[in-house]
């Protein structure tokens, strides 16, 4: 059915080369808006839904003390506005720079609605808007940009060549062991940083977020060879003074986590409207309403360790694993590149389904904010700590 054929390529995606705890994390931090679609249905229905408290600084991880107070955000867009205001509300300094003027301007007075947003959604405390938002600032140049930072935070093009000239210039103008972390969703910067001065390569990372970075939590941290144990701990105590849950590859991929495991249920989603199965509208629903609840609060090993029964998660691997999975996996498609029907049959039901809810995509998108923070604060209160 729709709920085992979406938990099969996030179990295949997940028993790779990582962590369980870190497969976890990019599971549930990942799919996290899944679980806020019931708050948005209820209150369509009428039904009333209690609000979570506001965020408090001064408790879990936003208590802890950044290792970083100066951070540059180069390239900017949709990403890079996100994360300069995530940092500038965390109380870093933050310097926008963009080559194209007009672009920096609209990119920085997004930051700031971002960090309105924040703080209207009960993800800053109370009146801290305003000194946030000052702690931002647009460079009139790279080298201003990132003159005096710790860390900068690259936006910039999807292009090994572009990405390896950004990286020589940052090198020649940003302290000696400042960090530049990559916000790239695909690129292998392994191959970007070939052949560059070994100390500049070794202070060049990825730091990936999922849209959009100043709401959802998950960073996922990939370090190339020869950076420092001692760096990789840093940037990863930044990322929880910055309250987002790290995730760290212990080697590079395509994809990082939670890309890979999208791609799988992705993929499955296409197949499931191209063979007729069910239409766009219920495949997505299959998603959010079934799976995709669980989700958000712990990933695929997790869930199936929960329901090997007393046999716990080699039971679920040698019973309902091997009788109902394994012929599932053995139907499902493998294609590496969606059929052209099967694309145009999947926008077609995409625009069905939003013309069927009455939204915009601009509504729709604002409701996806205001009900991630809701779930973000909900799983903050009921987040289950540690013995």
């Amino acid at each position: 059915h729709f709920g085992s054929s979406f938990q099969l390529p996030l179990l295949q995606g997940a028993m790779g080369g990582l962590s369980q705890r870190d497969v976890v994390v990019a599971c549930t931090a990942a799919a996290a808006g899944a679980a806020a679609v019931q708050l948005w249905t209820s209150r369509r229905r009428g039904k009333q839904v209690a609000s979570s408290p506001r965020c408090d600084e001064s408790s879990g991880a936003a208590a802890l003390r950044s290792p970083y107070s100066r951070v540059a955000c180069v390239g900017t867009g949709v990403i890079g506005a996100s994360w300069a205001a995530l940092y500038a509300a965390k109380g870093m300094t933050v310097a926008m720079y963009s080559r194209n003027a007009s672009k920096l301007q609209a990119d920085a007075a997004r930051a700031r609605r971002h960090i309105d947003e924040m703080e209207s959604l009960g993800l800053l405390p109370r009146g801290t808007a305003a000194a946030a938002k000052a702690r931002l600032r647009e460079a009139s140049s790279l080298e201003d940009a990132v003159a005096d930072v710790e860390l900068v935070q690259e936006t910039i093009a999807e292009d090994e060549a572009v990405k390896r000239e950004f990286y020589i210039a940052v090198g020649r103008a940003a302290p000696p062991d400042a960090v530049i972390a990559s916000s790239t969703s695909g690129l292998m910067i392994s191959k970007v940083i070939e052949g560059l001065d070994k100390r500049l390569a070794a202070r060049v990372m990825v730091a990936h977020p999922f849209n959009p970075p100043h709401i959802i939590k998950l960073v996922e941290l990939v370090p190339m060879p020869g950076m420092s144990a001692e760096t990789i701990s840093t940037v990863d105590r930044f990322f929880r003074a910055c309250d987002r849950s790290p995730v760290l590859l212990k080697r590079e991929v395509p994809g990082h986590i939670g890309n890979r495991l999208q791609a799988a249920v992705w993929r499955e989603a296409i197949s499931l409207v191209a063979r007729g199965v069910a239409s766009v509208a219920d495949v997505d629903t299959a998603l959010h309403e079934g799976p995709g609840m669980r989700w958000a609060l712990m990933g695929m090993h997790s869930i199936f360790d929960l329901g090997g029964g007393a046999g716990r998660y080699r039971g679920f691997f040698d019973g309902i694993g091997r009788a109902a999975f394994e012929p599932i996996w053995e139907d499902m498609d493998s294609w590496n590149a969606p059929p052209l029907e099967a694309k145009e049959l999947c926008i077609a039901g995409v625009e069905e389904q939003l013309a069927a809810r009455g939204y915009s995509r601009e509504e729709l998108a604002a409701w996806r904010n205001s009900t991630l923070a809701e779930l973000v604060k909900m799983k903050q209160l009921l987040e289950l700590k540690s013995r």
